[in-house]
């Protein structure tokens, strides 16, 4: 098997189009990344990640309608579309990307990401892999409590798209991830205030404002409730069966004693999969 049967038609952008039309569109289509084509190019590619730790750390009141994609996006990794799903799993973790595509950026025959190896993983391998074998015994989390611009500064300086968050007692109740934030962007974003700037500029600058939105707000305000878990002693099948089926990018370890024991992610099924 080549990664040409595990690869599939992108979805693409226009390099025209802004952060706000770019937000949109991953929400409305349920990604994490677009190819930006130019004049039937693909000149680039856009990921969900990409825009969070661009837009919590950009100083600038420029509006997410007036920001373009060229500014922030990245280059395209091309491989060979005969290239065996081991060898692409490898290049993905030596290069830090999460896909890549095939042809080149005159002809882009397909694109495949992590989930595509996931789902590879679980049709083809039964190696008897265990999730503790894979799993990252290290996470970021935040309380209930804690104001959203602390939870945002966390994610931007730990580098992480997504925070567990836990109650008073220390159990889990939620997550937050950048996609969360996206939607409060997005929904805020249609109405002006006198400057005219959006509400979505002054959410923006707000989130890492301790006078601000970011103060205003705590973490279980924004989280998307409940987490997906899986045993450390299940295995790794069982765990790519559970982030496809729930469309998510990891699972919350627990140990013998329910407690979180760390994350299992499609970054970790990648790395098996090109040992």
């Amino acid at each position: 098997m080549s990664v040409s049967d595990i690869s599939k038609k992108p979805i693409s952008i226009l390099s025209s189009s802004t952060i706000s039309e770019t937000i949109q569109k991953l929400l409305e289509h349920n990604l994490s990344r677009l190819i930006v084509s130019e004049g039937g190019k693909s000149i680039g590619i856009i990921t969900e990640k990409d825009i969070g730790l661009f837009l919590f750390s950009e100083k600038t009141r420029q509006g997410l309608d007036n920001i373009s994609i060229t500014k922030i996006m990245k280059p395209i990794l091309f491989v060979d579309e005969t290239q065996s799903p081991q060898k692409s799993a490898k290049t993905m973790i030596e290069k830090g990307v999460s896909s890549l595509a095939l042809g080149n950026k005159n002809e882009l025959k397909g694109i495949f990401t992590k989930s595509d190896l996931v789902k590879y993983y679980l049709e083809n391998i039964s190696n008897g892999k265990k999730v503790v074998d894979y799993m990252t015994h290290d996470y970021v989390f935040t309380h209930t409590a804690a104001p959203l611009y602390k939870v945002v500064r966390k994610m931007f300086e730990s580098k992480v798209s997504r925070v567990i968050v836990k109650d008073q007692n220390e159990n889990p109740v939620g997550v937050i991830s950048f996609r969360d934030l996206f939607r409060i962007s997005i929904e805020l974003g249609s109405e002006e205030d006198d400057s005219g700037f959006t509400i979505s500029d002054q959410i923006r600058q707000g989130f890492l404002s301790e006078e601000g939105f970011g103060n205003i707000s705590l973490a279980r305000d924004v989280m998307t409730k409940g987490l997906i878990t899986i045993k450390f002693n299940q295995s790794l099948s069982d765990a790519c069966s559970l982030i496809l089926e729930n469309n998510v990018s990891g699972l919350v370890v627990l140990d013998g004693n329910s407690s979180i024991a760390g994350i299992i992610s499609k970054t970790d099924i990648t790395k098996a999969i090109s040992e």
